[in-house]
C-alpha cells in the first residue's frame, strides 16, 4: 500500500476513530486501528468489539493495500508532523509502515488486516433516516440521567421507542429520569431498543464537529437489527451493540398527578440552584425548596457554608418543602430548552415533575432527598 494525504486530513479522520480504541483489553490488535484503500479513498476503521467506528478521508492512492497500525503511537507521530504538509504512507512486505512528512521519516511496525475483527457493512436496504438535528436535540435531553453502575446494564443506555409514527427516548438512573418524544418522526418503523451511552456520546461528538443545530434537516441514516444499531453520518459510520434485558416500566414512575403546581422562569431557576449547589455538601448534599406565600424560598449548608435566596411565584397554598441533589435539577433545567418550567409536586416523598412551557414533549422526573 502507498498513499499520499493531507496531514490535517489523517489527523481528523484518526480523531473520528479514536473512541472506539480499546483501552481495556487482553487483545493487543485492538490497540490498532485499520487503515485500507477502498474507492481511490482511505478507509481507517476501530472496534473494542462492543463498538466500531470507520471513517473514509480523501487521498491519492498509489497502491491499495491494508493494513492496521498502532493507534497511540501513530498518533504522536501525526501531531509532531509540520501543519500543511503532505504526508506519505506505505507499507512493506514485512508490515511495517513508513511514514514521510517533509525530510521526517519514521517507521514503525503494524499487522496484517487478517488479525483484525471484522465490522459488519451498513446495509442501508434496511436502514431508515432522521433528521440530524431531531436526533441531537433527542439524544441531548436524555443521555445525562443514564447510570454509570455497570451493575445495571440495562440503564447504561437510552430507551429508543418506535410506535404508531412517533419516537421516544428515555434514560435514568433510578434516581431521576429524562423523557422526550417526537410525533412522526418516524414512519412504518416499530421496535424497543437501549442504544448505549458510549456509542450516543460519539454520535453527539461527530455531531458537534459539524455544528449540527436542533432544526438541522441533515439526514442521519439509521439501521437497526436484533443485536446491533448503525449510524451512518457522511463519511462516518458508527456500529454498537445494543444492550440486552427489558428497560423498566418507566411511565409508572411519571407522576399522574399534580396537587401543586408552579411555574418560575427557567433561567432564573438555574442560576439560583447553581449558587445554592455551591453550599451544598461535596457528596450527598442537598438543596432544600419551600413554597412560601408569593415565594419560593432556596436554601442548602454545609459545616462551613450557609445559602438562602427566594424567587417569586403564583402560590397561596400551605407551606411545602422538600430537598433535591441540585445536581440533577441543573441538569434537568438546563436541558428543558425553554423560558419557563412547570414544577408539579405531590407530597416531599414524591418525585417532582418537571416540564417545559409551551416547549416540546420533554418531562424530567427527580426523586427527593430526605430533609
Amino acid at each position: 500500500m502507498k498513499i499520499h494525504c493531507n496531514k490535517e486530513d489523517l489527523t481528523k479522520g484518526i480523531q473520528t476513530i479514536q473512541s472506539a480504541l480499546s483501552s481495556r483489553t487482553t487483545l493487543p490488535i485492538l490497540l490498532n486501528f485499520m487503515m485500507e484503500t477502498e474507492s481511490s479513498k482511505i478507509k481507517v476503521s476501530s472496534t473494542d468489539l462492543e463498538m466500531g467506528v470507520k471513517h473514509y478521508l480523501p487521498a491519492e492512492v498509489e497502491a491499495d493495500g491494508s493494513i492496521t497500525i498502532p493507534a497511540k503511537k501513530f498518533s504522536e507521530i501525526l501531531h509532531s508532523l509540520p501543519d500543511g504538509h503532505e504526508v506519505e504512507l506505505s507499507v512493506d512486505a514485512g508490515d511495517k509502515v513508513h511514514v514521510k512528512c517533509g525530510r521526517s521519516r519514521f517507521a514503525l511496525l503494524g499487522a496484517p488486516k487478517s488479525e483484525y475483527p471484522v465490522l459488519p457493512e451498513f446495509d442501508r436496504k434496511e436502514a431508515f433516516s432522521l433528521p440530524m438535528g431531531l436526533v441531537a436535540d433527542m439524544v441531548r435531553k436524555t443521555i445525562f440521567a443514564a447510570s454509570s453502575d455497570e451493575t445495571r446494564h440495562v440503564l447504561n443506555g437510552v430507551y429508543w421507542s418506535a410506535r404508531k409514527g412517533a419516537l421516544e427516548m428515555v434514560a435514568t438512573d433510578g434516581r431521576r429520569l429524562a423523557v422526550t418524544g417526537r410525533k412522526g418522526a418516524l414512519k412504518d418503523r416499530e421496535f424497543q431498543i437501549i442504544v448505549p451511552t458510549k456509542v450516543l456520546a460519539e454520535l453527539l461528538r461527530l455531531f458537534s464537529s459539524r455544528d449540527i443545530k436542533p432544526d438541522a434537516q441533515d439526514k442521519l441514516q439509521v439501521g437497526v437489527t436484533d443485536n446491533q444499531i448503525v449510524f451512518q453520518a457522511g463519511e462516518t459510520t458508527l456500529i454498537s451493540r445494543l444492550i440486552g434485558g427489558t428497560f423498566p416500566n418507566y411511565e409508572q414512575v411519571i407522576p399522574q398527578k399534580k396537587d401543586i403546581s408552579v411555574v418560575l422562569g427557567a433561567a432564573d431557576l438555574l442560576a439560583v440552584t447553581k449558587r445554592a449547589a455551591l453550599c451544598a455538601l461535596d457528596r450527598g448534599g442537598s438543596v432544600k425548596f419551600a413554597l412560601l406565600k408569593k415565594c419560593l424560598h432556596i436554601s442548602a449548608s454545609s459545616p462551613n457554608l450557609e445559602f438562602n435566596d427566594e424567587l417569586e411565584v403564583d402560590y397561596s397554598g400551605a407551606d411545602f418543602q422538600v430537598a433535591f441533589n441540585p445536581h440533577f435539577m441543573v441538569d434537568a433545567l438546563k436541558h428543558a430548552d425553554c423560558e419557563k418550567v412547570s414544577l408539579g409536586f405531590t407530597s416531599p416523598v414524591n418525585p417532582v415533575l418537571i416540564e417545559p412551557v409551551g416547549g416540546d414533549e420533554s418531562r424530567f422526573v427527580i426523586m427527593p432527598m430526605r430533609i
